[in-house]
């Protein structure tokens, strides 16, 4: 019965708001006004509090779903809200810790640090002398995010059961929300995130250890990180003070530490495949000796093998011009509809990369028209105008991008990030037949192993591609001669042999079978490739 009456309640306000929403815009137009609905509609949110204000922050990535103007506006959704009284916040972490406050901190800072919607944080310092940051939730938050929930799941069964929406699911949409929402309101899925995070940090890479004795659901302690956000350096730059940054950070060399920066970000997403999920200005600090530390992993995002190969190979593409295979590594992190007209979708996306190329060639191009990611949005718009689907830790990692192509652009007299992407990959991902030579002659082979096979699908259909495009295009036209045919057959039959050779070193060298075994399938590829010798030799 409680939850019935705050379900009612919560559902008050939202229907409140939608006609406040509808009724200022029938008033601007008959004024002749512009509705500038993107604005009221971020307002709207903002002020209904915590859930739908974080709607708005889930829905400004989905550009495959909404208008790219009322994705941007929604990205400016406002979270720094009042402060909790101090007694608030004190009777939350005594009552999580188990104890008064002066039995775990021997300091602990009255006014906040920050403040949002979810939690504020407080500095503070333990009996062992640490200073450490501490997250503390705001208070009845849980049950009116689960009231909410279940309103918008209501709403999603009725928009589907009408066909509001068409194709899309909202059911599928509202699922998604409240599990990606979920885990934010569960600190100990963020501080399991920094550790994470920590483990696979590069070496300029910081990230806040988490004090783990003084964390719960409701309380977060972490390492305090002395540095200054990259949001503080970039409105520092444009205003042309300089030198107040480098009063904080003496030691502060800017070229250093946004190549530090895109290599550490770069890593996350490609490497690792376990990214920050929203590494805005706010949540990057660069630290005196040209470190940059992440803050804030409420939000997390996770490639998997196929798909951090997929982005890789995309941004390779795109990076050197290769506009047909750039499109066709795009077009696997979509999923199409039965409303997508994939031939269209070709077109734009394929332009939009053209023009980039076509730009970054010419020499009086400014950086930002150079620049990769000032056609990010135009990819995702592509997608939501064809009718096409991307999955949310995709569209997390295009944020996490955009974000880093922010930092870059703001930064573009220090650091430019196409020469950070060409001398990323150029440093960490060699060609298949490296890779392979590297897995049979290191001895700590297992973690290129676990690489290898996880990219072989691709890189196989890629060897296929290359040796009819180039080797054997002969084939596909009229011979002649009967000895010309007899040939060319010797070649296929030999290079397929090749092929199922390199397959079965491949499983081979991943398997985990005795060594028996093993040996044997290295013999059947040593008699394949053989075979593949002697057949091509008849030419």
């Amino acid at each position: 019965m409680r939850k019935m009456a705050l379900d009612l309640r919560r559902a008050i306000l939202p229907l409140w708001e939608a006609l406040k929403l509808v009724a200022t815009i029938l008033v601007r137009r008959a004024r002749g006004k512009p509705a500038d609905y993107p604005r009221l509609i971020r307002r709207a949110l903002e002020r209904l509090g915590l859930t739908y204000l974080k709607l708005g922050q889930y829905l400004a990535m989905r550009l495959d779903l909404l208008p790219e103007e009322l994705c941007e506006e929604l990205s400016r959704l406002y979270e720094d809200i009042s402060p909790l009284d101090f007694q608030q916040v004190k009777q939350t972490v005594e009552m999580e810790l188990g104890g008064s406050l002066e039995q775990f901190f021997i300091e602990f800072h009255v006014e906040p640090v920050a403040s949002a919607s979810v939690a504020q944080v407080h500095e503070a310092r333990t009996y062992s002398n640490e200073r450490v940051a501490v997250k503390v939730q705001r208070p009845g938050i849980q049950p009116i995010f689960e009231a909410d929930i279940r309103n918008l799941v209501r709403v999603a069964a009725l928009s589907d059961a009408l066909g509001i929406s068409g194709t899309l699911s909202m059911a599928e949409i509202v699922a998604e929300f409240g599990k990606w929402t979920a885990r934010e309101l569960d600190f100990r899925t963020e501080g399991r995130t920094a550790d994470r995070l920590r483990h696979n940090a590069t070496a300029h890479e910081v990230v806040p250890f988490v004090y783990w004795q003084l964390t719960t659901s409701r309380v977060l302690t972490l390492q305090f990180i002395d540095g200054m956000s990259m949001g503080e350096i970039i409105a520092l730059v444009r205003r042309g003070r300089e030198d107040l940054v480098l009063a904080r950070l003496p030691n502060l060399d800017l070229p250093r530490a946004g190549h530090h920066m895109a290599h550490a970000s770069l890593h996350q997403s490609l490497v690792c495949g376990f990214f920050h999920g929203d590494p805005h200005p706010g949540n990057v600090l660069i630290l005196d000796d040209n470190s940059v530390a992440f803050v804030d992993f409420g939000i997390f995002g996770e490639l998997s093998d196929y798909h951090r190969e997929v982005v890789a190979r995309y941004i390779e593409s795109i990076a050197v011009g290769d506009v047909g295979e750039a499109f066709r590594y795009f077009a696997r992190l979509s999923t199409p509809t039965e409303l997508t007209d994939l031939r269209a979708f070709e077109r734009d996306v394929s332009a939009s990369i053209r023009a980039w190329y076509l730009a970054s060639k010419r020499p009086q191009a400014t950086f930002k028209e150079r620049h990769i990611g000032t056609y990010f949005g135009r990819m995702l718009a592509a997608v939501r105008r064809h009718h096409l689907r991307l999955g949310i830790d995709t569209l997390l990692f295009w944020r996490a991008m955009n974000a880093l192509d922010f930092n870059a652009v703001s930064m573009s007299a220090h650091f430019d990030l196409l020469d950070e992407l060409r001398s990323f990959f150029k440093r960490i991902r060699p060609g298949p037949a490296e890779r392979l030579l590297d897995v049979l002659t290191d001895r700590h082979f297992q973690t290129d192993v676990a690489a290898l096979t996880a990219r072989a699908p691709l890189q196989l259909e890629e060897i296929v591609q290359t040796l009819l495009r180039n080797e054997l295009g002969p084939l596909l036209g009229v011979q002649e001669s009967a000895d010309e045919r007899s040939s060319d057959l010797a070649i296929t039959r030999g290079l397929a042999a090749a092929l199922v050779g390199i397959s079965l070193t491949i499983a081979a060298v991943a398997s985990h079978a005795g060594i028996y075994v093993l040996l044997s399938i290295l013999g059947g590829a040593v008699l394949l490739f053989g075979f593949s010798l002697v057949e091509t030799r008849q030419r």
